[in-house]
């Protein structure tokens, strides 16, 4: 892969990203080494460290000591959207959530297919099934509101919930640390379900509000 001599640093960091952005390197994954981009795009050693550093720098990349360098955000809007997150309380989360909930249950009711709902179903099985950690509940839960999310078939939204959501997470862990509301917090997931698959939109709004004030 050869790249023009035209400010090569940016132009390696733009390729990196972009193949980030086509999921060859996803969330998690380690990049290749420095002989290896050296390799790949056919440019110095001191470009592609300039490259590395300024994705670094925008919080795509995270470098580990003996490890290697990282993927942690597809996109310098999750970032945005992270560095936004973190400065806000835990009240401003809640009302950010119950709005997008409220609004991706309404276009889940109109746009769900039948595959869309078997999905969801599926998804609720897992979160329902009470494992004995806390971290798999959580990530069950999300999972479970993330394939409503999906079955807007909004892109933007459905991008938008899935990087706000990981800062439901610590919001939502709290609430399954307290045994005695899973019970509870369990029957409305299935109820949530239940009004997406009958389209009553007035319910599943409703049930949106009494999950998010447990």
């Amino acid at each position: 892969m050869n790249i023009i001599k035209n400010s090569l640093p940016k132009q390696v960091s733009q390729a990196i990203e972009e193949l980030i952005l086509n999921d060859t390197y996803k969330i998690g994954d380690k990049i290749p080494t420095e002989p290896e981009l050296m390799e790949m795009f056919k440019v110095s050693r001191n470009s592609v460290r300039e490259a590395i550093q300024s994705l670094i720098q925008a919080g795509l990349l995270e470098a580990k000591q003996g490890k290697g360098t990282f993927v942690i955000a597809k996109k310098r809007l999750e970032v945005e959207l992270i560095n936004s997150l973190i400065k806000v309380d835990s009240k401003d989360i809640s009302e950010v959530r119950n709005f997008l909930e409220e609004n991706i249950v309404v276009l889940a009711i109109k746009h769900a297919t039948e595959e869309d709902l078997d999905r969801i179903e599926f998804s609720l099985k897992n979160r329902n099934n009470n494992l004995d950690e806390v971290k798999e509940n959580t990530e069950a839960d999300i999972n479970f509101h993330m394939s409503i999310a999906q079955a807007t078939h909004n892109v933007l939204l459905i991008d938008l919930y899935q990087y706000i959501s990981k800062y439901f997470v610590t919001y939502i862990a709290s609430k399954i640390e307290k045994k005695e509301s899973v019970e509870e917090i369990d029957k409305l997931h299935k109820e949530l379900f239940l009004s997406i698959k009958n389209r009553d939109e007035i319910s599943a709004k409703e049930i949106v509000k009494k999950i998010i004030s447990l």
